[in-house]
């Protein structure tokens, strides 16, 4: 299982997080992209590699984003509208050679609390620091293989959330 702790830089001109693992070291890098029609962001290893790339899928009845991962995999977030007071997501993973998987995410918007899951499986859980000067997000991933896919959604839950104030 690994263990993730993902920081927005309060203020910045452009989306910026660092993702640390449980030794306080620089795994993941995500910059947004500022003057862009809809959110765009790219994930980066510490080496500044490109891993992934999201993008906001526009003229969308609901919030929609698109990620495509390096190795070929891509990806569908959608956001849906039911049950009310709540969050879910609907995501759809397209990865080379292993084929199409049905993940769900739900949570409750106003605690901040979220699971991944497949087939009733969980995945990964994120949990969100409520007094923090900056948003800061624990994350835990309990398939590895899938980090940098489980990074971006929760990128795409954020930018979603906080959609009216940033971009």
């Amino acid at each position: 299982m690994a263990t993730f702790k993902l920081k927005q830089k309060f203020l910045s001109i452009t989306e910026k997080f660092e993702i640390k693992n449980e030794q306080d070291e620089i795994v993941y890098l995500v910059e947004g992209k500022f003057f862009s029609i809809g959110k765009r962001f790219t994930l980066f290893d510490n080496k500044e590699n490109v891993l992934a790339e999201i993008k906001q899928k526009l003229l969308s009845f609901r919030p929609q984003f698109h990620i495509l991962l390096n190795d070929g995999s891509h990806a569908q977030i959608i956001k849906t509208f039911l049950p009310l007071f709540s969050s879910r997501f609907l995501v759809t993973i397209d990865q080379p050679g292993a084929g199409a998987r049905e993940l769900e995410i739900t949570g409750n918007f106003l605690s901040h609390e979220y699971s991944f899951t497949e087939n009733g499986q969980v995945l990964a859980q994120v949990s969100k620091e409520m007094f923090s000067f900056r948003d800061t997000y624990g994350l835990e991933v309990h398939d590895e293989s899938l980090n940098e896919i489980i990074v971006s959604l929760l990128i795409v839950i954020d930018a979603i959330h906080h959609g009216n104030d940033k971009n």
